[in-house]
């Protein structure tokens, strides 16, 4: 098919009429002309039949073309008389013709990856995608196998551009990213080192570098159960126990004389996410835990079975109750929107988009700028997952100087309680953290992105004259005293590239300063790789 060809399908399936190419029999008629209703359809062409439903016409270098009647109004010497035309409404049709299988297109950018990202946060972006193109939007046209195409059709002319997302698996879309059979790879985890080593070696660059890496919101696997249930929190040792049957009622856990009925997934990020931290790289469910196919089965399993406990990603706890996980270290991790966006829930993750440095396709571009701009936080946010957008906590205080007794001995413990209490007095917490490797100050793609909101947030009219507090922490490698300065140091890091921002002349009016309180008031266990890198942080309080 030609360009040109291939332009005109575009046109017909922009219009939402459905014209698969036919090959017609039959003498030669007169020439007709159809035209659409909303008039962006119009084809010239001889007439070879008309059944009362379809028009059947034949145009120069495009061959037969079968139309759809319906929408279309029909000019020339070849047209059917008005009476054969009223046939399609009349009772001489018995039954409405059979509407033709929609035609997949060319795409001209492909989506794939992430079955949630895909059908849950991508439809909600077209329409906005669709202003910042200059054009319109059809309804997705749906296909086998998790396929969605949008057409948009440019408001000033020209030819429509078709996005298709497939909606199946994070490695899926980093496979068909890396062979070249995908523009954008939608992902709820980051690439494998191996992945990265295979783009990197066609020349593609580099999958963590900030121009080929978007983190568009954030996540988390919330431990849910019935919202009839009182209990509020589990720790880590109580799970494995019910997963493994040695609790089987709700009584065991301080709740009601009711049957545990646990709930898992038999596949996905989220299973592996669960059940990596509670049970490591053995998989060890007992024989009377349900499996689940899909994350709305969990949900729905949860919703209607009183006695039930699962684990979903946040847009799909529905109707549920999420609850606090308590971690061996005695740390709280709290199921609330605030610690998942500060990335502090135990089972948190990040919601990404990939692209490689070669494809230039400048659609490509704009649309994962588009994703990662505030523009996109209430989509991000109405798919169900949490945006990037910046909340304040004013109650983090008291929880801050709550966990500076973990882990530390009593006296150390309390000296550090009571220099957060009189440092942050009358503060609260900003929802952003900047965390670091170790002995690290490097920031990653999401901390780069992170500094820009971060100087447009305290920039606003309302928070003139603010006091802004820079709040380093460490995890427990090395002695106290150099983590303090570790701490301190860091929040040093950040302060310093607050203030080289380009926009950083709106914030002349603050009063910045730092604090470093070490290995203090810990977010995850120091015992643990994945709890010290929680642990390597900096937080933002303002008062």
């Amino acid at each position: 098919m030609t360009n040109h060809d291939r332009h005109f399908t575009k046109r017909m399936v922009a219009a939402t009429i459905l014209m698969p190419f036919i090959l017609a029999s039959g003498a030669l008629a007169e020439q007709v002309t159809l035209r659409s209703d909303d008039g962006q359809i119009n084809v010239s062409g001889d007439l070879i039949s008309f059944d009362g439903v379809q028009y059947v016409v034949r145009v120069p270098d495009l061959g037969d073309l079968r139309i759809v009647a319906s929408r279309m109004t029909c000019s020339g010497p070849g047209c059917p008389s008005t009476e054969e035309q009223q046939v399609t409404s009349t009772s001489e049709v018995d039954e409405p013709a059979e509407e033709p299988a929609p035609v997949r297109l060319e795409a001209d950018l492909v989506m794939v990856g992430s079955d949630n990202v895909g059908e849950d946060l991508m439809p909600l972006v077209m329409e906005p995608f669709a202003e910042l193109l200059n054009a319109t939007v059809s309804e997705p046209i749906e296909f086998p196998d998790d396929i969605a195409q949008f057409v948009f059709t440019p408001i000033g002319g020209g030819d429509p551009f078709v996005v298709e997302v497939e909606s199946n698996d994070s490695e899926i879309g980093f496979d068909r990213l890396i062979e070249g059979t995908a523009d954008i790879a939608m992902a709820s985890g980051a690439p494998s080192q191996s992945q990265v080593a295979a783009l990197a070696a066609q020349g593609r660059g580099n999958l963590f570098d900030v121009s080929q890496e978007y983190i568009i919101g954030v996540d988390s696997v919330l431990m849910t159960v019935h919202n009839s249930n009182p209990v509020n929190a589990l720790s880590r040792q109580e799970l494995i126990a019910i997963y493994s049957d040695n609790i089987t009622n709700w009584a065991e856990v301080d709740g009601p004389n009711m049957q545990i009925l646990a709930g898992a997934r038999d596949g996905g990020s989220a299973r592996r996410n669960f059940e990596n931290w509670a049970f490591g790289e053995e998989r060890d469910l007992s024989p009377g835990t349900t499996e689940l196919d899909r994350g709305r089965d969990m949900r729905n399993f949860v919703q209607d079975n009183p006695g039930a406990i699962g684990y979903s990603i946040s847009d799909n706890i529905g109707d549920t109750k999420p609850i606090d996980l308590v971690l061996d270290c005695g740390v709280v991790t709290e199921a609330t929107p605030f610690k998942s966006k500060a990335e502090e829930y135990l089972l948190g993750r990040r919601i990404r988009l990939y692209i490689d440095n070669q494809n230039p396709k400048p659609e490509v571009r704009q649309l994962v700028n588009y994703m990662i701009s505030p523009a996109a936080d209430p989509h991000v946010a109405e798919s169900g997952y949490f945006s990037l957008g910046i909340v304040e906590d004013d109650r983090a205080l008291a929880r801050l100087t709550d966990a500076a007794l973990i882990g530390q001995p009593p006296l150390v413990g309390r000296a550090a309680r009571g220099d957060i209490a009189i440092q942050l007095a009358g503060a609260s917490r900003l929802s952003l953290t900047f965390r670091f490797a170790t002995d690290d100050f490097t920031l990653d793609s999401k901390a780069l992105r992170d500094l820009d909101r971060l100087v447009n947030y305290l920039a606003r009219p309302e928070n003139a004259d603010r006091e802004v507090i820079v709040v380093g922490f460490a995890d427990t490698v090395g002695n106290y005293a150099y983590n303090v300065q570790l701490s301190l140091n860091r929040a040093n890091q950040v302060l310093e590239r607050i203030r080289q921002h380009p926009e950083a002349g709106g914030l002349q009016d603050l009063d910045f300063s730092v604090a470093g309180f070490g290995e203090a008031a810990p977010v995850g266990c120091n015992e643990d790789l994945y709890g010290r890198s929680r642990n390597r942080r900096v937080e933002i309080w303002v008062r």
